[in-house]
């Protein structure tokens, strides 16, 4: 079984209106996220599917990797 986290460099940070920020610390990439995003990307860091556009662009993007959960 795999699961989904953020890469190593990548930092979320939620924001008070509901939206987060990604920063990635090597490269200091920055995507913002509304609320529909941080909450697909809140789903896909609890265990659920790497499925849906919004998970599959943050993987190939390398905002998040796919491990073994073992």
């Amino acid at each position: 079984m795999s699961r989904c986290e953020l890469a190593p460099q990548v930092t979320l940070t939620r924001l008070p209106y509901g939206g987060a920020v990604l920063v990635n610390g090597v490269n200091l990439a920055i995507a913002e996220c509304d609320e529909p995003q941080t909450a697909a990307i809140d789903d896909l860091l609890a265990g659920g599917a790497p499925e849906g556009q919004v998970a599959q662009d943050l993987i190939a993007a390398g905002w998040v990797e796919v491990r073994d959960a073992g």
